[in-house]
């Protein structure tokens, strides 16, 4: 329930207030709230709160000032004079501090109120009854932070809960002795002052804004500054308030102020402690990529790729369950040495007059790193209407000026720029600004000749030499990871700036990694066809047994079509034969092929002899292509997936063309074939008899050309070998749970259509979803999923366990060894001390890798109404690991999270439409 004194609660509190003054309608409420009695040209929050002492009885302030605006108005006679304290301000004038969303609701009733003035005083109440019951429902669901210009100065904020930590730990599994990338943080209580940082003129350029801060360095021995926000552990004499700083470029004067907002404890206060570790970054010379620092002078050069990669640091601290930590992992960011400028000059001899088209494919969503302060942008388009010599407005003293790029950044950066023609490269980007309800969006333009290129191409990444020799220096191993930590803890120790900083504050940092116990589940015992059952391996691969069992459920192919080139059809008769002669041990059929000979590889081609040969009768189609190529790969697909609907396998001429690993390849392809047909390789024992299982992801176009979508699979057969698919696409504004719900519906009907009954549980493992959205899939959109299953019944009401599967985590784990440390065996589970603190959550290691470090997946329980323990839903994320047929092993996510990634990147990548019904009930992707 909302506190009646505090945020929602008072505007809650009010609105009630108002509900019963209007059904009362008295004549005394009108007189009370006379012009006279309430003080004019007035918009402190204290006269607000004077003005309607009678009403509420609650104190009123933050957003409840605007709902006492709201009461104060409706409470007057129709005719009586408006006070000047109720007029809203103007678009110009400074917004009053706790207004946004109560003035909005202001707006809507007020509106309100004019409509329903024309109708009968009993319709009046009963409408005005049912649009505040309305408001003060969309309220409760939305959480808006107030703007507040200043608070009370012992006021404290918490940002570490009171409340005890979540504890839900599993027993299952051989207990093991692991270390990890988390570092226990030691403090002192303290006091904490903060203080808003303003300059005047205002500084675009935040290193700058440091360096006059830091002309001041005497007053803040000890300090804390993000270019905005200053924390100090000790209040500021009052000549520190307002301060006079020079610039060193153009020797100006900037008047610097320090304003009081609060104090605050340094326990409860995590972001303190993160710009406190990048300051530290910065002591010791690393440069911040995001949220990533790295060592420019450690920098390793491949001369030969014409690349440099750089060692860095990752870091986050937060309170876990543990207590307060430090997360940090070791990183890599691969750097091309070539600026925009010199690439533009490449491609101006190699292409001639098509330079233009040629640089915007290369560049569109390509990152590139400003030379000049060392940030990353993405480009999203090239206006070659702009140039160097292009001016842009820029407020200087109070006064609104043109100045040119060139002069802009010589002032600000003394950097000569030496081509004025080039056009510029656009980067967009949108933020909300303080005191504003809606984002804002910002143009950045950025100069050619200062960008240079990160990141690789798609042609480099297909360079299998360029790959193998950045990965020597990417993928460390474990007990290189950990020396990395060391490293950088005695780094700290020994730099006397971060040392001092440290203690400046109070704070130490543990000599070494926090060691924990995990546990290890045991192998799940894996069941092909003949009733072949073959015990799990502490590897989880199987990749020899696949090949000789049979598969667990098969799909004769009988009539199939198969498409090649004249000048690879040796290579098709020798895929051909081999097919045939490989096909029986598997326990599938496979009949002659409908052999299409194509005259050449255009892309064409292969197009008009899809659809000429694609017939109803035809099960499959097989197309070999002579190189590989994206446009046509993506031309295949168009056709199979929506055009002419047909499961179809696209193979590159070149894979099958090494006689030494024919058999081997044309196998795997022979699975695969059997999976798309709508057959099952193996299974395992799943102890639900009637539940289905959910994986939802999506994909975002890099280049944000298309729309953006989400993929969603569903199990629906005990053993959770058969999956429904759909896709939705997200339009501009529109929610994405509004799909979500009809693609849940859908799937419980083709459940319903294949069992007989609906599923008495739905576990639902969704992908792509960060730790700022948790609350908010939480309060709507699970809410909003539990609402669908009356559709299918009033009285169907099945379990909900909803589980946000995170990939891209930080968190690493080290199994103890006698070589020091090495990767944990897959099925490693840890679920307590380095687990979030607020949420049920685990980690598991679920794969095994061979090179570089593993990387655990972080699995979070959002809801779960089915009463299943930590052990058993632990177990069954594990087992979902080991049903991704297209390899013979466990995968990092749940079997349906990685086929939703597969069909959201094949159809966001290729298909751009949506799948046909026709191949719902089968994995065609």
């Amino acid at each position: 329930m909302a506190d009646p004194g505090k945020g929602r609660g008072r505007s809650l509190a009010l609105l009630q207030a108002l509900k019963k003054s209007q059904m009362m309608d008295s004549p005394s409420q009108s007189e009370s709230q006379s012009p006279e009695s309430t003080p004019e040209q007035s918009t402190a929050p204290s006269t607000i709160a004077s003005a309607t002492p009678s009403t509420s009885g609650v104190s009123i302030g933050g957003r409840g000032r605007a709902a006492a605006l709201m009461l104060a108005k409706m409470q007057q006679k129709p005719g009586s004079t408006t006070p000047a304290i109720f007029v809203p301000p103007s678009s110009t004038s400074a917004p009053t501090a706790g207004t946004g969303r109560g003035f909005k609701l202001l707006q809507s009733l007020q509106a309100s109120q004019k409509a329903s003035s024309q109708v009968a005083s009993s319709q009046v109440t009963s409408s005005a009854q049912s649009d505040i019951k309305d408001l003060t429902e969309k309220m409760s669901e939305t959480s808006v932070s107030a703007q507040t210009s200043s608070v009370a100065k012992n006021k404290y904020f918490r940002e570490v809960k009171d409340t005890p930590p979540v504890v839900k730990k599993g027993e299952t599994g051989v207990p093991i002795e692991v270390t990890c990338n988390y570092i226990y943080l030691n403090f002192k209580e303290n006091i904490v002052f903060e203080y808003e940082v303003k300059f005047e003129p205002d500084q675009d350029y935040k290193h700058l804004r440091f360096k006059l801060l830091n002309e001041h360095i005497e007053h803040f021995k000890e300090k804390t500054f993000d270019g905005t926000t200053l924390y100090v552990p000790h209040e500021l004499p009052d000549a520190v308030r307002n301060l006079v700083s020079t610039n060193p470029y153009d020797q100006s004067k900037v008047n610097v102020s320090n304003i009081f907002r609060r104090t605050r404890r340094l326990s409860e206060m995590i972001h303190i402690y993160n710009v406190m570790f990048k300051c530290i970054m910065k002591d010791l010379k690393l440069i911040r990529f995001g949220r990533q620092h790295y060592n420019e002078h450690a920098a390793i050069q491949i001369p030969q790729h014409k690349l440099e990669v750089w060692p860095g640091y990752v870091t986050a601290v937060d309170e876990y369950e543990g207590g307060l930590m430090l997360t940090l992992d070791s990183t890599h960011r691969v750097l091309r040495t070539q600026t925009v400028l010199s690439l533009i000059k490449e491609v101006v001899q190699t292409e001639g007059a098509n330079w233009k088209r040629k640089m915007t494919d290369i560049l569109i969503g390509a990152s590139v790193m400003t030379t000049y302060n060392k940030k990353l942008f993405r480009v999203d388009t090239i206006d070659d209407k702009m140039s160097p010599r292009s001016t842009f407005e820029k407020t200087e003293k109070g006064e609104t000026v043109q100045i040119s790029f060139i002069d802009y950044y010589k002032k600000n950066y003394g950097i000569e720029i030496m081509d004025w023609d080039l056009p510029l490269l656009i980067s967009r980007d949108t933020k909300r600004m303080p005191g504003s309800d809606t984002p804002t969006d910002f143009m950045i333009c950025l100069i050619p000749e200062l960008c240079q290129l990160t990141g690789l191409t798609d042609d480099q990444r297909s360079n299998f030499r360029l790959m193998k020799d950045v990965a020597t220096y990417t993928r460390i191993t474990p007990n290189q990871r950990h020396a990395a930590f060391k490293k950088y803890i005695e780094s700290v120790m020994k730099n006397e700036t971060a040392k001092s900083r440290l203690a400046g504050w109070g704070l130490s940092i543990a000599p070494e990694t926090v060691n924990l116990t995990a546990r290890t589940l045991p192998p799940e015992t894996l069941y092909f066809g003949d009733n072949v059952r073959v015990p799990g391996k502490p590897n989880a691969e199987w990749n020899s047994e696949v090949t000789k069992h049979s598969v667990m459920q098969a799909v004769d192919i009988m009539r199939w079509v198969l498409l090649f080139t004249q000048r690879d059809k040796q290579v098709a008769m020798d895929f051909l034969s081999t097919l045939k002669r490989n096909c029986r041990p598997l326990g599938i059929m496979v009949s002659d092929a409908e052999l299409v000979p194509l005259a050449n590889d255009r892309t064409d081609t292969y197009v008009l002899a899809l659809k000429k040969c694609i017939t109803s009768s035809v099960q499959l189609v097989v197309a070999i292509c002579s190189t590989k190529r994206d446009d046509r790969y993506a031309a295949i697909k168009k056709v199979c997936c929506a055009a002419n609907p047909v499961p179809s396998q696209v193979i590159n001429a070149r894979t099958l063309m090494n006689t030494n690993k024919i058999r081997s390849i044309t196998q795997k392809i022979l699975l695969q074939l059997n999976c798309k047909l709508g057959g099952t390789l193996w299974s395992i024992s799943i102890p639900f008899k009637s539940a289905m299982i959910v994986g939802i992801d999506s994909y975002h176009d890099p280049s944000r050309r298309n729309r953006s979508l989400c993929s969603f699979v569903a199990s629906y057969n005990q053993s959770m070998t058969l999956w429904y698919s759909k896709v939705i696409f997200q339009e501009k504004g529109q929610e994405i749970v509004d799909g979500l719900k009809c693609c849940l519906v859908d799937a419980l009907t083709h459940y319903l259509r294949s069992n007989g009954q609906l599923p008495d549980r739905i576990i639902i493992y969704r992908d792509g979803v960060g730790d700022g959205q948790l609350k908010l899939l939480q309060q709507y959109e699970i809410p909003q999923m539990k609402i669908c299953f009356t559709i299918l019944g009033s009285n169907y009401q099945p379990t909900l366990t909803y589980v946000v599967v995170q990939k891209r985590i930080n968190t690493r784990i080290f199994l103890k060894s006698r070589d020091g440390y090495d990767n944990p065996n897959p099925g490693t589970v840890v679920d307590h001390c380095i687990t979030r603190r607020d949420w049920y959550d685990f980690l598991i290691v679920s794969q095994k890798v061979t090179q570089g470090t593993v990387t655990p997946t972080h699995y979070v329980v959002v809801y779960d109404d089915s009463g299943i323990t930590p052990d058993q839903c632990q177990r069954l994320t594990y087992k979902m690991c080991h049903l991704y047929y297209n390899w013979p092993g466990t995968v990092r996510v749940p079997a349906p999270c990685q086929y939703a990634h597969k069909l959201s990147y094949l159809v966001g990548q290729c298909v751009h439409a949506q799948p046909s019904d026709v191949l719902v009930d089968k994995l065609f992707f």
